[in-house]
């Protein structure tokens, strides 16, 4: 039985005025699948996870984009798929994203379909179709290429890799205890149809401000671009703790703070000159004043998905 296997990592989209545009990899989590052909000239998914999702493959995240891709290329093939997650779902952490982003690129080199990165993201995005009814591009741009990536298209699918001139860490302060079932559904009916020029204006400013801190290296320009007049606000309810938690990033000089995705997670940059500890202790403190239990991971930026190595 032939079988590989692949990698890839947690991300935070959005990263301030960035809906559906902006995302970023990081090492907190990742997810990996392994994709083994059973027979081929047959057509069968039997999926197999550590985790209770879904076991149909037209509503599986990891296998809706395989179905697509055999669909689309005429492959025929009975799969055996095993979903190993380790992000943590319905959290702002990319979890659908990068199940299917693993699940695309081990098929791929099961299939010598030698895919390019935005062929990958491209039936990557099915697989957000299967979790949340929505095709959204951006967790799965930065599980495919890694680093900080904007999606400038989606059709074609077109994803730029923004070049990082400042170094920085990552805090994530991710709630354990919270489930809000189809999250991603409901954050995103949240966001308003219609918005005031004003706000548009402010957001446009604000994008442009967080590109140009990164490309730049220039710390006030990315905290400023960590910011938004329109989605996060829409969503506060969702992560009522947020505006305290910025607070105190700010207060204790972290380079900026903004919800990770839909949330609840809430993404924090961190350099040399921010006290960190303080930032956990107080910033946990306040999770639990709104009776929220938060854990703080500490990561770095992550590279893109990879087919694993087989000793």
């Amino acid at each position: 039985m032939e079988c590989k296997r692949a990698r890839a990592y947690s991300s935070s989209a959005n990263l301030g005025s960035g809906f559906d545009i902006l995302s970023m990899a990081h090492t907190a989590f990742f997810d990996t699948v392994e994709i083994c052909v059973e027979t081929k000239n047959s057509e069968n998914i039997v999926i197999e996870s550590n985790s209770k999702i879904p076991l149909e493959p037209n509503r599986n995240s990891a296998t809706y984009p395989l179905v697509r891709i055999m669909e689309e290329r005429g492959i025929k093939a009975s799969l055996r798929v095993k979903v190993i997650k380790g992000i943590p779902e319905g959290l702002g952490l990319g979890s659908s994203g990068a199940s299917a982003t693993a699940a695309v690129m081990a098929f791929s080199s099961l299939f010598n379909l030698n895919l390019s990165k935005e062929d990958l993201v491209r039936y990557a995005m099915y697989g957000e179709i299967a979790s949340s009814g929505s095709p959204h591009p951006d967790n799965v741009a930065a599980s495919v290429f890694g680093g900080v990536v904007s999606v400038v298209s989606v059709n074609p699918v077109k994803v730029v890799e923004i070049p990082l001139n400042y170094s920085f860490n990552i805090l994530l302060f991710v709630p354990l205890n919270v489930h809000i079932e189809e999250k991603t559904k409901k954050a995103r009916e949240m966001v308003p149809k219609t918005v005031k020029l004003s706000d548009y204006i402010n957001n446009s400013r604000y994008i442009s401000s967080l590109l140009i801190g990164f490309v730049k290296g220039e710390r006030d320009l990315i905290r400023l671009g960590l910011n938004d007049e329109i989605v996060e606000k829409a969503r506060l309810p969702l992560f009522p703790y947020y505006p305290k938690i910025k607070e105190i990033a700010i207060k204790y000089d972290a380079v900026g703070s903004c919800v990770s995705g839909a949330g609840p997670s809430i993404l924090v940059l961190t350099d040399k000159m921010t006290d960190e500890n303080k930032i956990a202790e107080e910033g946990t403190k306040t999770c639990n004043e709104f009776n929220v239990e938060c854990e703080v991971i500490k990561a770095k930026i992550a590279g893109g998905v990879e087919v694993e190595r087989r000793n």
